[in-house]
């Protein structure tokens, strides 16, 4: 990676004056601390090459190996849990798993990168409420350097999907010495209705030949036993048996890279990677399983798409070169994916009557290939420029749909770099992306940062977002089916992509002792959001048209906004006491033909994260970590166009309740090399699992949970009793 040279920042006594207002008290207190420690964070998601992060022309945070270490987490989403800007437990995926929504942006807002490589598909692969499994496709924590979250869109360097933000997991280099780490960890929640879990995770690297070919080896295997239904048994019928609990799944990931360094000026590498993630669904808990009445175990003569299990694969392989020329750092990169979804079949709502492909299997397999090229060049002493490419071919083959689909994508892209005074930098960026079905969209941005103090940063700038239909929204015709195997959602090949202005503003201080502060304001507006409503039922097969016109159809129709403020900082408290707080404040708007149609996502207006941790000796951390997450819709629309049932069970449970949760973790280093961990997740064994009732239109009463609503889908989240979590890490 190209390094920017380190420059001495002339004082702006006025202006930090002014500004320390904001932070005088910590300041105060990390002063007294005497704390030394300097922050020397480099991140390379915000421009494509190495700088530290307060001169990075983004709001980023960071998540360290070390973060990771003291976490029980099965996904993505999961590590995630206390950056600020980020809530992922907005919405719970029929696996168990979290999603991740950035500054109150849905979770397929969001690209997830592997070291600086897409990691999102084109198509639906995982359709019906399962796309939060993908999530679960990482890394071992021991293979992990650290995690990028960039809030804020991103699309002038990465394109589609990046309106929200970027998640890049940075991994470990191919060391010159043997080297690597053992992980095994459990999870033993104190009520035994919830299951228990396991994991298990490795890594191992070095050279083959001295300083010219390495090698590393990673892998995790992961084990969640079962968990009973939280939802009284008076709810569960024939075919209506969602349950918020997760289902029982086992998965595994296997990788290897080889490195090759024929001379000081280039690197080849090779990466492989394959995933495995397997679902049980033998109680109907994923999808009502064909042919099954699900509370009784009978038999019916209904296929409603589902199997009795369900399992997703991913296989991977990348190759790239990195050149270092005489301008600058070439990077070069082809990757395949392959992600399949087994379990699912045709059900009888798909096809006409008689027709033999009922409950047959339902192929679901989506292939991305991906070019990536990149020059990153220095142009005298105040320009870096970046400029690149990138091809992107995807298909999805869905046996429910008649063909298969295909979308090709190119990219231009330039972005300068330009040090206007040694203390202030402006960056300018564009991107061309050319669609073969829409065709093409340009991508800007533009960004300041002045480093007015050694101490203090200001930064802000705009830029725009793109995302780009999935292949399944521009199929002409049906291009899927929900409601388990009874409604009919139609494809629209005019769709057009969404696209969003972004504009922040953000404040950073870090006095080099200890303490460390950020204030960001930020606000979104999305135009042509792609939403679905009542399609056309003029499909002579489907039964269900005439008398519940279930079909919805994808179309361009609504604006919406986001907007908020973002706070964190670091405080020493004392020599050996450090206290970690973020809060971020969320808030959002749809507009459906020029009237407020409620929320976007279904993300907290208030969320707050806090960590006391003692280092009580060189070898013992102890700390104790708050999380609150304030109310959240639970319905998508509006309150005042509920109507029927709907409006009754509002009346009676209102929103989602907000709620505090606290954790109480150490770690001991019984060696140099050995080092276990314990925490206490929901110290205070808060109670999730109670529920109120309401009657609905017809008398009949029904139950509800104040702090999830769970039905083909489910709003909010679950959080376990107090659950106990041991883990032991050896580096050898």
């Amino acid at each position: 990676m190209t390094k920017l040279p380190q420059r001495a920042f002339p004082s702006r006594k006025p202006l930090a004056l002014t500004l320390s207002l904001l932070f005088s008290c910590g300041a105060a207190w990390a002063q007294q601390a005497g704390d030394e420690r300097k922050l020397t964070d480099v991140v390379v998601t915000a421009s494509g090459f190495e700088q530290e992060l307060k001169n990075a022309p983004a709001s980023i945070s960071v998540v360290t190996r070390q973060d990771l270490e003291t976490k029980q987490f099965r996904d993505l989403a999961e590590a995630l849990l206390d950056v600020e800007g980020i809530d992922v437990r907005g919405a719970t995926g029929k696996t168990g798993g979290l999603n991740i929504s950035i500054r109150g942006m849905p979770s397929e807002y969001t690209l997830i990168l592997i070291d600086g490589r897409r990691q999102n598909v084109a198509g639906d692969v995982a359709p019906n409420g399962f796309g939060d499994a993908l999530t679960s496709f990482i890394p071992p924590i021991s293979a992990i350097e650290r995690i990028e979250v960039i809030r804020g869109p991103m699309s002038t360097l990465y394109g589609s999907d990046a309106m929200g933000g970027v998640v890049n997991i940075i991994t470990r280099k191919v060391a010159k010495e043997w080297g690597g780490s053992v992980g095994v960890e459990v999870g033993l929640p104190q009520d035994r209705d919830f299951g228990d879990t396991r994991k298990l995770n490795f890594y191992a690297n070095g050279p083959i030949a001295q300083d010219v070919l390495g090698i590393a080896l990673r892998g995790n295997v992961y084990r969640r036993d079962d968990t009973e239904r939280l939802r009284p048994d008076v709810q569960l019928t024939a075919g209506g048996v969602r349950d918020p609990a997760p289902a029982e799944s086992r998965q595994y990931n296997i990788g290897a890279r080889l490195t090759l360094t024929p001379n000081k000026s280039n690197d080849i590498w090779l990466d492989v990677e394959q995933g495995r993630t397997w679902y049980d669904n033998e109680d109907c808990r994923l999808g009502r399983v064909d042919r099954t009445n699900c509370l009784t175990g009978g038999t019916v003569p209904q296929s409603y798409g589902y199997k009795d299990y369900m399992r997703l694969n991913r296989d991977q392989v990348a190759i790239g070169h990195v050149s270092r020329l005489g301008i600058g750092v070439l990077e070069s990169s082809l990757m395949r994916t392959e992600t399949t979804t087994e379990g699912r079949t045709i059900p009888t709502e798909a096809r006409p009557a008689g027709s033999p492909d009922i409950g047959t299997d339902r192929k679901l397999e989506t292939t991305n290939v991906v070019f990536d090229t990149k020059l990153v060049a220095p142009l005298g002493e105040s320009h870096v420029a970046t400029v690149g490419a990138q091809w992107w071919d995807a298909k999805l083959v869905d046996g429910l749909l008649t063909e298969k689909h295909s979308q090709t994508i190119w990219s231009v892209f330039a972005e300068d770099e330009w040090r206007l005074t040694p203390t202030l930098a402006a960056t300018f960026g564009a991107r061309y992306d050319d669609h073969d079905t829409f065709g093409g969209e340009v991508s800007p941005r533009a960004y300041l940062v002045w480093n007015t103090t050694e101490a203090w940063t200001l930064k802000g700038g705009v830029s725009k977002g793109f995302k780009a239909p999935t292949l399944n929204r521009l199929i002409d015709g049906v291009s899927g089916i929900g409601g388990q195997g009874t409604s009919i959602s139609i494809g629209n090949p005019n769709l057009k992509p969404e696209t969003s202005t972004n504009t922040e503003f953000g404040v950073l201080y870090d006095n080099a002792r200890g303490f460390s502060g950020s204030a960001t304001l930020f606000h979104n507006k999305i135009k042509d959001k792609m939403v679905s409503g009542a399609g056309d039922c003029a499909v002579a097969w489907i039964s269900s048209c005439a008398a519940n016109p279930a079909a919805t159809y994808m179309d361009n129709r609504d604006e919406a906004k986001t907007w908020g403020i973002e706070l964190s900082t670091r405080i020493p408290l004392a020599e050996r006491w450090a206290l970690n707080m973020n809060y971020t404040w969320t808030d959002s708007e749809v507009r459906e033909n020029g009237r407020d149609a409620g929320k976007l996502s279904d993300t907290a207006k208030h969320i707050a994260n806090a960590q006391l941790r003692w280092t009580a000796t060189d070898k013992l951390d102890v700390w104790l970590r708050g999380e609150y997450r304030g109310k959240s819709r639970r319905f998508d629309q509006d309150a005042k166009d509920l109507t029927g049932n709907s409006l009754l069970e509002y009346r009676a449970l209102g929103d989602l309740k907000g709620y505090s949760l606290l954790h109480l973790g150490g770690s001991y280093k019984l060696t140099n090399n050995v080092r276990i961990n314990a925490n206490i997740f929901n110290l205070l064994d808060k109670d999730f699992t109670k529920y109120k009732t309401w009657v609905d239109t017809a008398g009949v009463t029904q139950i509800g949970s104040a702090y999830y609503k769970s039905a083909q889908s489910t709003k909010g989240t679950v959080p376990f009793g107090r659950t106990f979590w041991l883990s032991a890490n050896i580096d050898f």
